[in-house]
Parts: C-alpha cells; sequence; structure tokens
C-alpha cells in the first residue's frame, strides 16, 4: 500500500526526480522495502527500487529515504504558511541542461552543447522550466552557415536548407540531401561493373562496392565464385583458381618447382624442360595422410589427388549411445544420429528434452561452442502471478515467479463504493474490507445481517418458523435461508403399494423411486412392491411377515423363525426357541428335534389331536427349584410379608437392562424406588395449581451415566419421552408424558394384586433438579418468538424442546433464571413431579432442601405469592444467638448452638435405614395440608426487642417468596 489519503503541507512527503509524483514519506519507504518494488535491471542482492509512478530505477536506499526540499539541499523544511508547502524558499539552482541517457559521459558534443545555466525560480515541485538565454552562434549541420537561437533550443537541429553536398563514403558522389543531422548514409547511384575475371557485368549501388575511389572501365569490382579461366605465364596452362582480384599466380608444373615423383619419395632423375612434360612416377606406396587424418594412401604412386579412405571404421553418434561400421571418409560427409531421446530435464527443471541423440545426454555432458544450449528451455512460463491476473512473461525457469510489475492507478472500491483505496498499488491488492452492511436487498425481504461483499449473499440467517419437507411440523427458530429442513418424525406417507407407510426420516418427495423401464406403476394394473418387510399379522401365531411386501400375493405359508422366549409353569426357568408356526406339517421335523434337545428342560407333554402345536406355545417342565420358590411364595403371603420385588424388575426380553436394574436396586432401592414414583405421579397423578398446559415433565438432577441409564430404562417402562441434555459433568435427564404412556405391568414397590395409586413426591436434592433454575415455556402459540432467549441467554442454559408447543430452560444461576422467567413473553414456574417438604420431615432434609429456610422453633419460614421466583429472608433474633449458614442455592437461618447435623455424610440410599424418608410410603397422619392457592400468603416471622412471633407448627409452604424482588441481576451485580 502506498497512500490512503491526501498529502497535506504538514506531512513529510518524498518526490520522485524523474516523474515528480509526491507520496508520503512513510508510504514510500513502505513502498521501497516490499519485494514488489524491486527492479528487473538491478541485482537480488542491491538496494535499487522502482517509482510506483513512472517505474524509474530509483538508487537511494529504502532507510536513507529523508524527506528534503524540492531542490534537495534542505532537510525538514520548516512549514511556512508563506512558502510553497515543502519549499525550501531559495532559488532552485538545478541544472537545466541534462545530460542525454544514451550519451557517454566523455562525449565532448554532447558537453558542448549542454545548457550551462541554472533554475532561477523559488524552489518548487514539478520540472524546471526550459532556459529563456541565447546560447552562443553555431554552423548547421553541412557548415555552409551560422545560426543564432535560445539555450533551451541549442540542442535541437536547425538546418540552413540548403543541399548538404558532403563526399559520401564511396569517395565517388556527393550528397544530395537537404541539410541534414547525422551521416549521409551509403552512395545508392547504380553503376555499371564487371567480375574480376570479366565474364560477367551487372547493376550495382555504389555504396555497395567494396573498392571506393575512382574506377576505370576494365576494373572488376565482384567475383562472380566461377573460375578464372586466364592463361597463366607459362602460356599453357589456365587459373584454376575462382574470380579473384589482381594478377593470377605462377603455373605449378614448371620444371623448376617439380623435381620429384607425385609420392615425393623419388627424385627425378630426367630434367624437364617444360610445364608439359609429364611427371614419372615410381613404383612405392604413395603413403600420404588422407583427408580424414587418420590414415594413409595405400596407392601405387599416381597422379592428382588420392582416393577416399575405404577403411571401416565405428562411428559413434551424437549422444554416444550407439554406433555403425561405415567407410572411414563418409564420418567427415555425414553426421551419424540415432534415434534414442534425451529425457533428461531442461534448465527450468520441469520439462524433458525430447530431441533424440542429444549431445547433452551423456552423463556430466556440458554445453560448449557458440550455438544455444539445447537443454535451455524456450517454453513460456505462463504461470499465473500472486495477483492473479497477469501471467509469468519470462520462459520456463525454476522456483517461483516474479512479482507482477503492473501498477494499479486506479481506486480499488468495495462493492458498495462507499470504501476505497487511492492509487497507486501494486497489482494484486486485494480489496478493501467494507464495514458498512451489504445494501443488496434479499429475496426474503428481511434487512441484511452480514457486511459487505461480492458474489452471491450467504443465506438469511434470521430465526423464523418453518414447516418441513415432509409437511409434519413447524418448526421454531430456523434460519431463514434453509432450504432442506427436516424434523426427526418418520415420513408416513403412502408407498407405491398401497399398504405400507414410508418408515424413513422426514425426507423430500417423492418416497419411492421412478421405474426402471420409466412406465407408471398403474400402466399394468397391478401394485408395485414397497421394498420394505410385510408386517402383517401371520394367522397362526400373530408374528408379523418377514417376506418382502408383495402386495398382490398372500403371505407365503413359511415355518415362522422369529424368536420367542416360553417359561415353565411358574415362570422360574425360560429359554429362547422359534415360533415355528404354519408351514406344512409332516410330524416333528429334524429342526424341531435339534431344538428340543438344547432345551435346559424337557417340554410338557400335549393332547395328541392331530394337530402340530408350535414350539412357541408350548411350556417347560418345571424342576424342583420352582417347587421350593412356590412354597416360599405361600409361606409369604400367609405371614403378609413383601420382600423386595426383585421379578419386577425382569420385563421383557432384555437380559442386560434387567441385570442393570437388579444391581442397582440392590445398592441403592430408595433411590430406585424415588424414580418409580416419580414416573408412576407423571402418568396418574393430577397437575394442581392453576396450569392451563396438559403438559407434564419432570426435571432430574445432574447425575452420572449409569443413573441416567437406569432412569431411562426405568422411562421406558412407563412409555415416557427421555431426552438427555447437556455435557459431562453437568448432563441431566427430562421426561415428560405422551400419548403412549401407561402403567406397566409389575410397578417396583407394589404388591401384586393391589391398585396402584400415586402419591406426590417430595422434593429431594439427589434426585430432583432445583426448581428455580427451570424456566417451563408450555402451550407456545405458533407465532411464538423464542430468540430472545436464545440470544440473551445462550450461554447460560440448555434450550429443551419437549414438542413442537412446549419447551424448558435450565439455568445453572437461580437470579439469571429469575430474569428470564421476568423477560420472556411465554415464561411460567416449573412445576415438575416432586413438591416441596414440609415441616414434619426431618431436619437434615430440611437443611438440604434449598427452596426451605429454618426457623428458630423448627418451622418453616415463607411468604406465599403469586411469584415463586423470590428468595426469602428473615431477621434474625436480637435476643437469641442465631448465625447465617450460606448455602449454594439460597440462606438458610439456623440457631448457632444448635448441634451439627450428621445425616448428611451418612448414606441416605442405604437399605439399612427405616423407610420412613421413601417418597413411595404412606403418608404421614401429622402432615398438615399443602396450600397450593396462588393468591393466599402469610407473613414471615419477625422478632423485634422484647416481643417475637413465630408461624404455627402447622404451616406448610408451597412457593416460597422473599420480601426483596430481584430486579434486574446484570444491574444487581454491578
Amino acid at each position: 500500500m502506498i497512500c490512503y489519503d491526501m498529502v497535506r503541507r504538514s506531512a513529510p512527503v518524498w518526490s520522485c526526480g524523474s516523474c515528480f509524483s509526491i507520496f508520503h514519506l512513510p508510504c514510500i519507504r513502505k513502498w521501497a522495502r516490499s519485494p514488489a518494488s524491486v527492479s528487473d535491471a538491478s541485482a537480488p542482492a542491491s538496494d535499487a527500487w522502482r517509482c510506483p509512478g513512472c517505474q524509474s530505477v530509483q538508487d537511494v536506499r529504502a532507510r536513507d529515504i529523508a524527506y528534503t526540499c524540492f531542490c534537495r539541499r534542505r532537510r525538514d523544511p520548516p512549514n511556512d504558511l508563506f512558502l510553497t508547502p515543502h519549499s525550501c524558499g531559495e532559488p532552485c539552482s538545478k541544472p537545466l541542461g541534462k545530460a542525454d541517457p544514451a550519451a557517454k559521459g566523455g562525449d565532448e558534443d554532447d558537453v558542448a552543447t549542454r545548457c550551462p545555466h541554472v533554475c532561477v525560480l523559488q524552489c518548487h515541485p514539478g520540472p524546471c522550466p526550459p532556459c529563456k538565454a541565447f546560447a552562443p552562434e553555431r554552423p548547421c549541420p553541412c557548415g555552409k552557415q551560422s545560426i543564432t537561437r535560445r539555450c533551451a533550443d541549442w540542442s535541437t537541429p536547425v538546418t540552413c536548407g540548403q543541399r548538404c553536398e558532403k563526399l559520401l563514403p564511396c569517395r565517388r558522389h556527393r550528397c544530395e540531401k537537404v541539410c541534414h543531422t547525422g551521416p549521409c548514409g551509403d552512395c545508392e547511384v547504380n553503376f555499371p561493373a564487371q567480375c574480376f575475371c570479366g565474364k560477367k557485368t551487372e547493376t550495382l549501388l555504389c555504396g555497395e562496392m567494396v573498392l571506393k575511389g575512382k574506377l576505370s572501365d576494365k576494373d572488376g569490382v565482384f567475383s562472380c565464385s566461377e573460375v578464372c579461366g586466364h592463361n597463366l605465364a607459362c602460356g599453357n596452362h589456365a587459373c584454376q583458381d575462382v574470380c579473384h582480384p589482381g594478377p593470377c599466380g605462377e603455373c605449378e608444373l614448371v620444371p623448376g618447382k617439380v623435381t620429384t615423383c607425385h609420392c615425393g619419395k623419388t627424385r627425378l632423375q630426367e630434367k624437364r624442360a617444360s610445364c608439359l612434360d609429364p611427371i614419372p612416377t615410381c613404383d612405392k606406396v604413395c603413403d600420404k595422410r588422407l583427408p580424414c587424418g587418420v590414415h594413409r594412401c595405400k596407392v601405387t604412386c599416381h597422379e592428382g589427388e588420392c582416393p577416399p579412405c575405404l577403411v571401416r571404421v565405428e562411428q559413434r553418434c551424437r549422444c554416444g549411445s550407439s554406433g555403425q561400421m561405415v567407410e572411414c571418409y563418409k564420418v567427415l560427409k555425414e553426421e551419424f544420429r540415432c534415434n534414442k531421446p534425451c529425457g533428461r530435464k531442461k534448465n527450468c527443471g520441469r520439462h524433458r528434452c525430447s530431441e533424440c541423440c542429444c549431445p547433452l545426454s551423456k552423463p556430466f555432458a556440458q554445453h560448449q561452442g557458440d550455438s544455444m544450449d539445447p537443454h535451455f528451455c524456450q517454453i513460456p512460463c505462463g504461470k499465473k502471478l500472486r495477483c492473479g491476473q497477469h501471467g509469468c512473461q519470462h520462459l520456463c525457469h525454476s522456483g517461483h515467479c516474479d512479482p507482477c510489475r503492473e501498477t494499479i492507478f486506479h481506486d480499488l472500491t468495495c462493492a458498495c463504493g462507499r470504501t476505497s483505496i487511492p492509487p497507486p498499488q501494486p497489482c494484486g491488492t486485494p480489496t478493501p474490507s467494507c464495514p458498512h452492511q451489504c445494501m443488496v436487498p434479499q429475496p426474503c425481504g428481511h434487512p441484511a445481517s452480514h457486511q459487505c461483499h461480492f458474489g452471491d449473499c450467504p443465506p438469511c440467517v434470521v430465526p423464523v418458523t418453518r414447516e418441513c419437507v415432509g409437511g409434519h411440523v413447524m418448526l421454531r427458530n430456523i434460519p431463514c435461508g434453509s432450504k432442506d429442513i427436516r424434523c426427526n418424525q418418520p415420513c408416513g406417507k403412502n408407498r407405491q403399494c398401497g399398504l405400507h407407510a414410508c418408515a424413513r426420516t422426514c425426507h423430500p418427495a417423492p418416497c419411492d423411486p421412478p421405474p426402471a423401464n420409466g412406465e407408471a406403476s398403474s400402466s399394468s394394473g397391478g401394485r408395485v412392491s414397497c421394498g420394505q418387510l410385510c408386517g402383517v399379522p401371520r394367522r397362526e401365531c400373530k408374528h408379523t411377515c418377514n417376506a418382502p411386501c408383495h402386495p398382490s400375493s398372500p403371505c407365503p405359508d413359511v415355518r415362522c423363525e422369529h424368536r420367542v422366549t416360553i417359561t415353565c409353569s411358574c415362570g422360574r426357568i425360560t429359554t429362547a426357541v422359534p415360533c415355528s408356526a404354519g408351514g406344512a406339517y409332516n410330524g416333528d421335523s429334524a429342526f424341531d428335534i435339534s431344538v428340543m434337545q438344547q432345551l435346559p428342560m424337557p417340554l410338557q407333554p400335549v393332547e395328541s389331536n392331530g394337530k402340530r402345536v408350535p414350539l412357541g406355545q408350548r411350556k417347560l417342565c418345571c424342576d424342583e427349584e420352582c417347587a421350593k420358590m412356590e412354597r416360599k411364595r405361600v409361606l409369604a403371603e400367609a405371614f403378609d410379608i413383601t420382600p423386595p420385588n426383585l421379578d419386577a424388575l425382569h420385563f421383557g426380553e432384555n437380559s442386560n437392562a434387567s441385570d442393570l436394574l437388579s444391581d442397582l436396586f440392590r445398592r441403592e432401592p430408595k433411590w430406585v424406588l424415588a424414580i418409580e414414583e416419580r414416573c408412576k405421579f407423571l402418568v396418574l397423578g393430577k397437575t394442581k395449581g392453576n396450569s392451563s398446559s396438559n403438559m407434564k415433565f419432570h426435571v432430574f438432577c445432574h447425575m452420572m451415566k449409569d443413573k441416567r441409564d437406569a432412569i431411562r430404562l426405568i422411562a421406558d417402562r412407563w412409555k415416557l419421552s427421555v431426552q438427555a441434555v447437556g455435557w459431562e459433568p453437568k448432563r441431566f435427564i427430562t421426561v415428560h408424558v405422551t400419548p403412549k404412556s401407561k402403567v406397566p405391568a409389575r410397578v417396583l414397590g407394589s404388591k401384586p394384586g393391589v391398585p396402584v395409586s400415586a402419591s406426590h413426591p417430595y422434593f429431594d436434592p439427589m434426585v430432583d433438579m432445583d426448581p428455580r433454575l427451570v424456566v417451563a415455556m408450555l402451550d407456545l402459540p405458533r407465532d411464538a418468538d423464542v430468540s430472545s432467549l436464545v440470544l440473551r441467554f445462550g450461554g447460560e442454559c440448555e434450550l429443551v424442546w419437549l414438542n413442537d408447543k412446549n419447551a424448558a430452560a435450565v439455568f445453572s444461576d437461580p437470579a439469571r433464571a429469575a430474569t428470564a422467567l421476568r423477560r420472556l413473553d411465554y415464561g411460567s414456574a416449573y412445576q415438575g413431579a416432586a413438591m416441596f417438604c414440609p415441616s414434619s420431615i426431618t431436619q437434615a432434609s430440611v437443611s438440604s432442601n434449598v427452596w426451605v429456610g429454618a426457623q428458630r422453633d423448627g418451622g418453616l419460614a415463607a411468604k406465599s405469592s403469586a411469584n415463586p421466583w423470590k428468595a426469602s429472608q428473615s431477621e434474625p433474633d436480637p435476643s437469641g444467638d442465631w448465625t447465617v449458614l450460606s448455602h449454594a442455592s439460597g440462606s438458610v437461618w439456623k440457631r448457632g448452638d444448635t448441634p451439627a447435623q450428621v445425616m448428611g455424610s451418612s448414606n441416605r440410599w442405604n437399605a439399612l435405614e427405616s423407610d420412613a424418608a421413601t417418597s413411595s410410603g404412606p403418608t404421614d397422619k401429622r402432615k398438615p395440608p399443602l396450600r397450593t392457592e396462588t393468591g393466599s400468603s402469610s407473613s414471615a416471622p419477625r422478632v423485634g426487642a422484647g416481643s417475637s412471633a413465630a408461624p404455627s407448627a402447622g404451616q406448610s409452604v408451597s412457593k416460597l417468596q422473599p420480601d426483596v424482588e430481584v430486579e434486574d441481576w446484570e444491574e444487581s451485580c454491578e
């Protein structure tokens, strides 16, 4: 980034000496340090950088860039309101004559034409004006006249307008151009010329002729590349050289030059008279070195040139990977190349050389000579640079591409245009992040809740009420932009068979895939199977048919394989056998016999009337242990003894669940019975008070996983809906009544045959959740919106949806729960399956109850009101020694001299303790009637000087109320 604000007169700036652009000093230092400012021509280790405006290379290091005036003579110029901003006020004094960058520094002509004057203006931004002084006279380019002009125009060429007439380089003609600067150029006059041997005549440009100066008509000026053919001085032979200038040479066959035979081994015995006399040959081998330079001529002394070398040698290819046997003279004439591709990587490290017989394919081979390196990759790089807009212009190379050298000279704006970054900026600079809200209208009509952006808007997140895709329920607090909204209910729509309902979880239509042949199922006149199990009860055993759906045919008559449990007559011995009902009967099959052999006891005999009795409908024989259990049962009924009903825990066919409950019942029978009492009250009990909702639910306290599993098993027996909410170690269970809830076949803690009745259990902090922490939201209307609870108390509570119309919020702080109850439009007080204990219970239970405060005489101090979310307060007795015991959820007033209670440390679920404290026992006659009227109230005890007042011992409380109401939890904590 370079500059984001306008340049003010008090800000330090830097001005480019080439384009005179002005930038903030910190911005130009940041630009000079960035990799995007590195110059291509500079070395990687140098500190040169490019101007962001004109891309001119600057040699000043980034840390040496200083704030100077425009003439560069004063650092940190003062901010004078009477001067030009960032000016020192002194004369500029910059030289007006600048040397030509293309000219050398020592050129005398450049020094002579350079303006010697300096700028006389006050220190100013931008370029200096041209010099107005007159320069000395200077001759025109042709030198015929002298011209006077201004100093700024002295270097501008001015001609006299006459003909140049300078002698051209051919030294035969003169320049015909008008007076001009620079060289006159080559002569373009056509000149008729002949070759050196005189055989050819052509018209050439005078400037292209090698010979300069005046020429005669007989002088040749070019070579025709043919044999000269002129007679030599001997007069007998002709010149065999190519057309050449000057005289021909002497004959090589004159007697004075030839003294030996052709091979040079034998001297001539007879003297030759002229060049026409033959040269005798000898009988020796020629032995001259052949043109190959390796072998010698093996022919007898002969005239003329030696024959070609016929020795067969191995000729290697350029890469040296293969070779061939050829005559020696062919090695110099033809280059042998193999067909093996090189395959080695080029200098870029990405592409491989595909040339056949590459000379650099040898290991450790290096390129030599002036020819082009075959391993130099010439493919353009073309990679996208980091800016994402331009590609790399270099040839393919190794390593990262250089940063983009382009500069953006337009404003970078956001999508709405309210936020922008001024130019110049390096190419690839991202668009600015806009803090304003998106201005694109949403299709749903809600205001946008996201910031300005490019591209499509994200889905709307405003919580609304939407129907699921299956049309089952209306879901609340669903983001408006959600498309595929599904509930957890089964689909329930009719399948193509017309018999079954879709068992899949809520999903978009259709329930059945289209037929494979593309025709409708009704075109054939019959129904198509849906693929589900038939599920129709069988005629023999009432078990369901396990065959795939067959709407057009009856159920197959096959043996039923459903596993059933058969018992003995008393029910002690049980075993699982296949039902085996149905199918053809031809006597006991081998399968039935094998099952009978594995039974723990033999089957009881049945009357044989020609019909087969299935295995699932027969009984086992009892043993001696069964007879003992029967005698014990008769004695227990005779003496009216009711032992713990362990058999009631063995329900269904899940032995693991029975073992879990049996083990927990042996260890903590009172806890198990307390859970059973709360489930029984939810199903059979009646809601007291002014609650208009039919929803009955209960929230259990935080407990370990084994106890949560036990609650789930007990609730399943009563057909209650169970939900586990929260995270460990504060995970808890909620149960509520459904239309399918009913009394199980056996009830824990009840005698067989005695009608089951539900009594209201008392609150127990080891079982029940503190009622002050729960806010109920019952019978919510369709347009109810609980987004305020989610937004304000989302991190402080657990929201539990019982169904689509009822919910509950469980807090961890009673003060926050009271605030939520007061703020929410549809909130109400929570009334679970447990009630508050009266004064007749033990002091340990009173001290453990967070809703009750102890009084002086053991009674309950309470103030009844319509608001159940108030904490009770009592004034201490000045005449007595009273201390305040702080509890985790409330304050309990207790006498200071009361001995410490020891029941808090004992195991209240011990089976050896008395059954008087169990919530399932009969109600004590001494207990006063509970008061549930919301409009009644009683005064709290107040003790003054010399007087005291206390409520009666029979006073009871249903909802405790304080004298001080907390209006706002946040404000009270400040």
